[in-house]
């Protein structure tokens, strides 16, 4: 499987989880996940794919430069809305440009870190960022919204499927 398949495929795995939650649900603060909600995980996965994407003509990353769109954590319809629009931009994504990363690693301003990377490596990330945030909405989707039906994959990274299929 190609990364930009394997990003529509955690996208989609997704898509199809919010799109079987109302709006109150996706919004609801849950205990297991200490007061969050389905809906901050979603934002925080779909804005790092955004900053991939949207880096794309300068070559410079920074995800400690988020916009945290609150609209993505409480409207399932515009949290839909983008995933299909980041995935149909990833498909465009020339995964062998080089791209400089930086990651602030301080409380106090300091010169963040320059890291070099390429848009290849940094969709690795995202999907395998998104596969552990969505194990996090797993676990608040079947302790909270039974009726939700996942795919037995879904939160679990490739590599742990891969074993799962030899180990049986």
């Amino acid at each position: 499987m190609s990364l930009k398949s394997a990003s529509t495929d955690i996208l989609m795995q997704l898509a199809d989880a919010i799109g079987q939650l109302t709006n109150e649900a996706y919004a609801r603060p849950l205990a297991v996940l200490s007061g969050n909600t389905v809906g901050k995980h979603v934002r925080h996965i779909l804005e790092f794919y955004e900053l991939l994407i949207d880096c794309a003509p300068t070559g410079r990353l920074n995800y400690d430069h988020r916009k945290r769109d609150l609209r993505l954590e409480v409207d399932t319809h515009e949290a839909l809305r983008r995933i299909g629009a980041l995935d149909r931009a990833v498909h465009l994504l020339d995964l062998s440009r080089p791209l400089a990363l930086q990651a602030e690693l301080s409380v106090v301003a300091e010169k963040p870190v320059q890291i070099p990377s390429t848009f290849a490596r940094e969709l690795l990330y995202n999907i395998e960022h998104a596969i552990h945030h969505m194990a996090l909405i797993q676990v608040a989707v079947r302790t909270s919204f039974p009726q939700v039906v996942l795919p037995p994959q879904f939160g679990v990274a490739y590599s742990t499927l891969q074993y799962q299929s030899h180990e049986s």
